[in-house]
């Protein structure tokens, strides 16, 4: 602006140049040393913001990140604060030709994991479980998240993809 103010990012100026900012770390995590394909490198990401959101030109949807001083200097009304949530995902496209179908359903591995006795407790304490299973193609593993009714991660863990022997 000619004015000398700065202007504020729309939203799809800050997801793109979230998801360079994550390319570009994957790339320096992985480099060229190892013959990993770079999807592997990070697989999954993700991203929270607290922000100021606004009605930009030409109508499109501005955002302006908000530091922690910014919120605790108390000059912010709670209710002008969102939060904004990006999960960043590597697709089977990205991640190799040698990806091969896993042999048990999500729903299955699922299921298996809602079964543990630790699960189980968990949700004793904390209500239900989401449980989250995503297959693992190179490493032929499925790696199942478990969160709170807030969203919070409370168990990870790694199943192979075998079907169980009855």
């Amino acid at each position: 602006m000619t004015d000398g103010t700065p202007t504020e990012p729309d939203l799809r100026d800050f997801l793109e140049a979230a998801g360079r900012s994550l390319a570009d770390a994957q790339g320096a995590l992985v480099g060229d040393v190892l013959p990993v394909p770079p999807a592997v490198g990070i697989s999954e990401a993700e991203l929270e913001v607290k922000a100021a959101m606004g009605q930009g030109t030409g109508g499109t949807l501005s955002i302006q990140p908000l530091s922690a001083t910014d919120l605790r200097s108390g000059g912010i009304s709670p209710g002008l604060v969102s939060t904004v949530r990006v999960r960043f995902v590597a697709t089977a496209g990205e991640l190799g030709a040698a990806a091969t179908a896993p042999q048990r359903s999500a729903t299955e591995v699922a299921d298996s994991v809602r079964q543990r006795e630790d699960v189980v407790a968990l949700k004793n304490i904390l209500g239900e479980i989401e449980v989250e299973p995503v297959y693992v193609a190179e490493r032929q593993r499925w790696l199942v998240t478990a969160r709170d009714p807030e969203g919070r991660v409370v168990r990870e863990v790694v199943v192979a993809d075998r079907p169980v022997e009855g």
